[in-house]
C-alpha cells in the first residue's frame, strides 16, 4: 500500500500525534491546519521530509488539492471544553459541517478510491448513562450539544456518502483525548479562560497557581474517562495499517474518575505537602454531561488494541508539559 496521506487539522493536539506516529511508519503526510487554535506551537516534525505543510483552511481548498492520495484524514474542527461549546454554538454546528461536507465532497472527487477518516467524538453519547458501545451511537437519543450532535451528524453523513457514493469510510471516536501538547485557553483579554479548553490542564493551571478556592464546574461528580492521545494515535493508525474499512471504532482508556477526585489528585501530585482547598462550585451548562465512559472492545477485536498510557502517565505528561511552558500563562488565580 502507498502511504500518502492529506491531514486536515494535523497540526492540532490529537492531530500532532497522528503526524509524529505516521512518520514511524514512513507515511508521506500534506498537513493542512489554518492554526487559528495552535499556532502558539513550534511542531518538531514540520521540517521533516516526509511532511508537507499547507497553511489554509480546508473550505478554501480546491478539489485539485486532495488528488494522489491514499488516506485522507479529517481532524479539522472547532473543539475545546464544555464552556466552549456553549459559547459558540452556532458557529461549531455551521464551521463543523461544512469541513466536514467540502472534505468528503473533495476526496470523491479528486481521489475517490481514498479511505476517509474521520474524527467522531465521545461527545456523541452524551444522553447514555453508562459505558456504551459503537451501537450506542445511532440507538440513544440525540445529544444535548451542537457540539456532540453535530459530531453525530457528521458520522451520518461520511456514511451517507459510503451508501450514496461508495466512500470508503472510518469513524473514530475518542475519549477525552489528554497528555502534553494542550495548555488553558485564553481569553481575548489574556487571562486563563476555565472552561474553554478540556479539564485536566484548566486543574493541572489551577493547582499550579494554587487557586483557593479551587473552582469547578457543577457538583464534581461528573464521570469521565481519559485516553492519552498517543494511544488515540497508535489506534488510528494502526487501523489503518490493518485495512480496516467502513467500520467505526471507539478509543477510551480504562480508569473512569469523577470530576471531584480528579481534582484532588492533580492538586495532590503538585502541592504534595499543603491541603486541598475547598471547592467552589460554579454553575455548569444545563447540559453539562454527567457520565462519559465507553467500552473499546471492538477495537480491541478487530485490531489487536488496548490502551497502554494510564491515568499515572497521563497526569505526570500533562503536568510536565504545563510546567515547561508555565511561563507563557498569566498568573490570575
Amino acid at each position: 500500500m502507498s502511504k500518502n496521506v492529506l491531514l486536515l487539522g494535523g497540526a492540532g493536539f490529537i492531530g500532532s500525534y497522528v503526524v509524529r506516529e505516521m512518520l514511524k511508519h514512513d507515511y508521506r503526510i500534506t498537513l493542512v491546519d489554518n492554526f487559528s487554535k495552535y499556532g502558539h506551537l513550534e511542531h518538531d516534525f514540520l521540517k521533516h521530509p516526509n511532511v508537507t505543510l499547507v497553511v489554509k483552511d480546508v473550505r478554501a481548498m480546491y478539489p485539485v488539492e486532495f488528488k494522489g492520495y491514499d488516506v485522507v484524514i479529517c481532524l479539522a474542527a472547532l473543539i475545546g471544553g464544555i464552556r466552549y461549546f456553549h459559547r459558540i454554538p452556532y458557529q461549531i454546528a455551521r464551521d463543523n459541517n461544512e469541513i466536514l461536507a467540502h472534505a468528503i465532497d473533495c476526496t470523491l472527487a479528486a481521489c475517490p478510491e481514498a479511505l476517509f477518516v474521520y474524527s467522531s467524538s465521545s461527545m456523541v453519547y452524551e444522553r447514555v448513562q453508562r459505558p456504551v458501545t459503537e451501537e450506542d451511537a445511532y440507538s440513544q437519543l440525540v445529544p444535548f450539544t451542537q457540539y456532540g450532535m453535530q459530531k453525530l451528524y457528521g458520522e451520518y453523513l461520511v456514511r451517507g456518502a459510503a451508501q450514496e457514493l461508495g466512500l470508503r469510510y472510518l469513524i473514530f471516536r475518542p475519549f477525552n483525548a489528554v497528555g502534553s501538547g494542550e495548555l488553558p485557553m485564553l481569553d481575548r483579554q489574556g487571562e486563563v479562560a476555565f472552561g474553554m479548553a478540556h479539564v485536566i490542564p484548566d486543574f493541572i493551571y489551577k493547582a499550579l497557581v494554587k487557586q483557593n478556592p479551587f473552582q469547578i464546574l457543577g457538583d464534581g461528580e461528573q464521570v469521565r474517562t481519559f485516553t492519552h492521545a498517543r494511544d488515540i494515535a497508535e489506534a488510528m493508525v494502526l487501523s489503518i495499517e490493518k485495512g480496516v474499512v467502513n467500520e467505526d471504532f471507539n478509543f477510551c482508556g480504562s480508569t473512569p474518575f469523577n470530576v471531584a477526585d480528579l481534582a484532588r489528585t492533580i492538586w495532590e501530585r503538585i502541592n504534595p505537602d499543603e491541603p486541598m482547598p475547598p471547592f467552589e462550585h460554579l454553575e455548569a451548562p444545563a447540559a453539562d454531561v454527567r457520565f462519559r465512559v465507553g467500552y473499546s472492545e471492538k477495537a480491541k477485536e478487530m485490531l489487536g488494541w488496548t490502551p497502554q498510557y494510564d491515568v499515572d502517565y497521563i497526569l505526570d505528561d500533562t503536568i510536565g508539559y504545563i510546567r515547561d511552558h508555565f511561563d507563557s500563562l498569566p498568573r490570575k488565580a
